[in-house]
């Protein structure tokens, strides 16, 4: 909303005004009568580069609006995320000045700005200082050709990375398959990117998805008006592959979910099952260790849509993934939004989360398991028509609920909003407790749910209390569930806030939590629906009223005194009465179905609309094959039509061509003694096209 450069004090004393100036004058001109500034420099604006306030006059001077792709941390003094201050993009490295005048002060470079591929902060820094971000290393590179930053060539992600890689706003990047991020190595992505996920692996391997291993890291540093986003090609358009064959949860009825898989984050925390065990959802990637401050790098303003793919029976990826993921590793203002499976699903670790959205997902919103023990604050959830709970609260293993280390979860500030009791609502209760889990739970507001607020089940032998433990109770394996009884639920009736499952093991442990208390009636929202939340709508306004009983009632203070917690004025999501964290980036803004928004568009898809059905075509045809105009084919390789091979292709059909990040462009060929049977006709033409929208 500024300028890179503002003139507003030109003379004083009567004395004449510099002349601003593009052109440098020789030297022998007189210093004191001209401004220059290069036409060369670079001034990455979206409003002016420069503003000349009265008195002052002139005529502002030329120069290079555009993005010099930097990236590599957010620069701030309380940066925690390693910083790269070097510019890559090709405009930093062109029409570079000459040393003006001759003057033998300065070195001549062959770049713009204070570094060309060496950081020489980088050592002696502040940001070297103990507790500090540090930098990215020198050895880092810009991207190749083939990653041309600004380009319109689309990028392709697919693989294995073999060294650190940045994604920079403006590329058009497509995740084509699933994409590893080793022990080692860094992906950063800059602001205001935006990943389109192809709905079938290019590769033939699982539902494309971003998967950060252990000793990986990703650095995705959005902000609330550039976020990073993932989604799918076609997110508003039915197909096949978002149908579920899980009987727990049912296709939507809005916008499609399970278009594609995730995003997965690994780490190095201790969870409280094998080492060796693998992430659901992912072949051969492993999670958990020893070290509970272990860093898988960041998030923030990260918003993960349409996701969940079906990789196998009851088994779909969750939109965030974070297995064994330790305290060292940030995450904030992020988002799931129509994922088939969880929001965010925590399998033990020790990482700690603020502001984060879940909104109409297939299962539950936030879901903890494993031995988890990290913090939440700033967590809501709408859950729709559909799904399951929005929250469910796990620990133990099979038949063991006091498996050590125990879940420990301790969520404070968090709105859930259920389904109501409409015809059609999901069944489930709000937060559904079990596993012989622990926790800590105050500033929460549950509203309507279809029945219960919270359910108990599978208890486990540990205590369950509305009195807070004192800090000295051991956090390492803290053996208490604690939910404040100025909560507040939100129920037809006051005697179904709690509930014990008929047949749970283990219930007699947790029968006192039948006869807590917790605030009855409504918590006072500005404007929202009470039965079949689904989709909003321009009212639609989850904020608490100030004079609602979110605001006025007894507020927990943050528990133990524990810094990570901010103090709130009002109990839910939103720390007061005008905090609407969700309005630059949410879906909810985004597409039009939340009041106070200031986000005004969803992303546009790039993509050409493509069939409810979606088959990928690649390799050497093995057999004749028949291609039908009811389906869309995907073609990410070459494909061959070997010798005694028939290819036919009915009238009307489309064969779309994807990116790839190999040097062999995508094509069809016929070799000698195969055949294609391509007979099109004027009002049903067969059409080879890229995926790209025209």
């Amino acid at each position: 909303t500024h300028p890179g450069i503002r003139i507003d004090t030109c003379s004083s004393s009567g004395s004449a005004a510099p002349s601003i100036v593009s052109v440098l004058p020789a030297s022998s001109a007189s210093l004191d009568t001209y401004l220059f500034f290069s036409s060369n420099n670079i001034i990455e604006s979206p409003t002016a580069g420069f503003q000349i306030v009265s008195p002052c006059t002139g005529t502002a001077p030329a120069f290079v609006n555009t993005n010099p792709l930097i990236s590599g941390g957010t620069f701030t003094e309380t940066s925690t995320s390693p910083i790269d201050p070097r510019a890559c993009g090709p405009a930093a490295y062109s029409n570079v000045d000459p040393v003006p005048n001759g003057d033998v002060f300065f070195s001549a470079t062959t770049y713009k700005g204070a570094f060309g591929s060496v950081n020489w902060l980088d050592g002696w820094s502040f940001f070297n200082l103990p507790n500090r971000p540090g930098f990215v290393s020198s050895t880092s590179t810009c991207p190749s050709a083939a990653d041309p930053g600004d380009s319109d060539d689309p990028v392709a992600l697919c693989g294995t990375l073999s060294a650190d890689r940045r994604l920079y706003r403006g590329a058009l990047y497509v995740l084509t398959c699933q994409t590893f991020v080793p022990s080692g190595i860094t992906l950063a992505i800059q602001a205001g990117v935006t990943i389109y996920a192809s709905p079938l692996a290019a590769d033939g391997s699982g539902a494309p998805a971003l998967i950060i291993e252990k000793g990986g890291r990703v650095l995705a540093l959005g902000t609330s008006i550039s976020p990073i986003t993932f989604t799918a090609f076609n997110p508003t358009v039915s197909s096949s592959s978002s149908v579920s064959t899980d009987s727990t949860s049912a296709d939507t009825v809005l916008e499609t979910r399970g278009k594609w898989g995730g995003l997965i984050l690994l780490g190095n925390a201790p969870t409280n099952v094998a080492t060796t065990t693998e992430i659901e959802g992912i072949t051969g990637r492993t999670y958990g260790g020893t070290n509970p401050t272990d860093s898988s790098g960041t998030l923030q303003y990260v918003r993960v849509w349409h996701g969940g793919a079906i990789v196998g029976a009851n088994n779909e990826i969750n939109g965030i993934t974070f297995g064994g993921v330790g305290s060292g590793t940030i995450v904030d203002h992020c988002e799931v939004a129509f994922n088939l499976d969880d929001g965010f699903e925590f399998f033990g670790g020790t990482v700690n989360v603020k502001y984060l959205s879940v909104l109409f997902v297939g299962d539950d919103g936030f879901d903890t398991d494993q031995g988890y023990i990290g913090k939440g604050q700033f967590l809501f959830v709408i859950e729709g028509l559909t799904g399951d709970h929005s929250m469910e609260i796990d620990s133990g293993v099979g038949s063991n609920q006091d498996v050590t280390p125990r879940s420990h979860p301790a969520f404070y500030s968090f709105t859930l909003i259920g389904g109501g009791t409409g015809t059609g609502a999901r069944t489930g209760e709000l937060i559904h407790v079990n596993d012989g889990t622990g926790g800590k739970f105050g500033n929460g507001i549950l509203a309507f749910p279809n029945l219960h607020g919270l359910l108990f089940e599978d208890c486990g032998s540990m205590s369950y209390t509305q009195t807070l433990p004192a800090a000295s109770v051991s956090i390492s394996n803290p053996g208490y569930f604690y939910f404040s009884a100025n909560n507040i639920i939100d129920t037809t009736q006051p005697f179904l806030q709690f509930a014990l499952q008929a047949g749970g093991s283990g219930v007699a442990a947790c029968t006192v939590a039948d006869t807590w208390t917790a605030v009855s009636g409504p918590p006072g929202f500005v404007a929202v629906a009470t039965t079949d939340l689904a989709e909003g709508s321009a009212t639609f306004n989850p904020l608490p009223s100030a004079t609602g009983a979110a605001c006025t009632g007894t507020k927990d203070a943050p528990p133990n005194g524990d810094a990570f917690f901010s103090s709130v004025t009002c109990k839910g999501a939103f720390a007061s009465s005008t905090d609407n964290w969700l309005a630059g980036y949410s879906w909810l803004a985004c597409s039009g179905n939340m009041a106070g928004r200031t986000c005004t568009a969803l992303p546009a898809s790039p993509f050409a609309t493509l069939a409810p059905t979606t088959v990928m075509l690649g390799g050497t045809l093995s057999a004749s094959t028949n291609l039908v105009s009811s389906t869309s084919y995907l073609m990410a390789t070459q494909v061959f039509v070997p010798s005694g091979v028939t290819l036919t292709i009915a009238p009307g059909t489309s064969i779309f061509s994807i990116p790839t990040n190999s040097s062999v462009a995508p094509a069809l060929v016929v070799l000698k003694g195969g055949m294609l049977m391509a007979t099109g006709s004027a009002t049903m033409p067969i059409t080879f096209t890229s995926v790209l929208a025209e």
